[in-house]
């Protein structure tokens, strides 16, 4: 940081790290700032170059508070997955543009925070876990609005976290893994406390209830009548929570551990 002097007259200005406090897109945020100090009078002041790196810091602040992917994070991980900015575009389908505002200070949006964790996070190739088929959250929408339909009942409530959705969706993805070879939706299913749930569903929610089930691939025959006998087989929401909570499956999976769809011959309650 150049070196300057303090216009009140007390000598050159020492370069200190300050915790700032800011309100920032209506979040309170806290957040690491470099500034030249005056030791005698406290007065602060800044460059060019540092004004840019409070800049990124504040949205990196802003988006560890809100559960984003800082710029730091997106680096390290795409670095992790030893793809280059290109290519982690071109796995995103989106302008490396893009990638490089993300990691030099640019709020992504939660959508773009999914894809990048998608991307970055789970294994894309893994289908042991994603029932060898790629994740749709259109097709999400789309198989549990057709649960909704048939059960008669809201799934996709205000505020839910897909407590009891999630057991629908796990016995459909699994049922058809195991009768078709092809899970329904992509998503891949951990073993939580309240049992099988979708594997970062805190930043699948949202996502999942904005998307358009219209634009999902069509349920073929074989694919509603899977759905519509998990909805018979449990009409009640809380009989598909407690009959996930009795698998074996469930219970020897370790907490938080993927649950992979292999295991859909061991269901035992449907």
């Amino acid at each position: 940081m150049k070196a300057l002097n303090c216009p009140r007259g007390h000598g050159p200005l020492e370069p200190k790290k300050l915790m700032k406090q800011k309100a920032y897109k209506g979040v309170d945020i806290e957040f690491p700032a470099d500034a030249l100090v005056c030791p005698e009078c406290g007065l602060e002041a800044g460059t060019v170059e540092s004004a840019g790196k409070v800049q990124r810091a504040m949205a990196d602040a802003y988006r560890e508070k809100m559960g984003l992917l800082t710029s730091s994070e997106i680096k390290s991980l795409r670095k992790a997955k030893d793809l280059t900015q290109q290519q982690l575009a071109e796995l995103m389908k989106v302008g490396i543009a893009s990638i490089k505002r993300w990691e030099t200070g640019l709020i992504q949006s939660e959508s773009m925070d999914l894809a990048l964790r998608i991307s970055l996070q789970q294994d894309t190739y893994e289908d042991i876990n994603s029932g060898n088929r790629e994740i749709s959250l259109p097709r999400i929408k789309l198989v549990a609005v057709t649960f909704e339909r048939i059960i008669g009942k809201r799934l996709l409530k205000v505020g839910d976290k897909f407590l009891f959705l999630a057991k629908y969706l796990w016995y459909a993805d699994m049922l058809a893994f195991r009768k078709l070879g092809k899970g329904l939706t992509g998503a891949s299913y951990a073993a939580l406390p309240y049992g099988p749930q979708l594997n970062n569903y805190n930043y699948l929610v949202r996502p999942i209830k904005a998307s358009n089930e219209n634009d999902a691939e069509p349920l073929n025959e074989d694919e509603q009548r899977i759905i519509t006998r998990v909805a018979t087989t449990f009409p009640e929401e809380r009989a598909a929570y407690e009959a996930a909570h009795r698998e074996k499956i469930w219970e020897e999976t370790p907490n938080g551990a993927l649950m992979p769809y292999s295991l859909a011959h061991d269901l035992t309650e449907i």
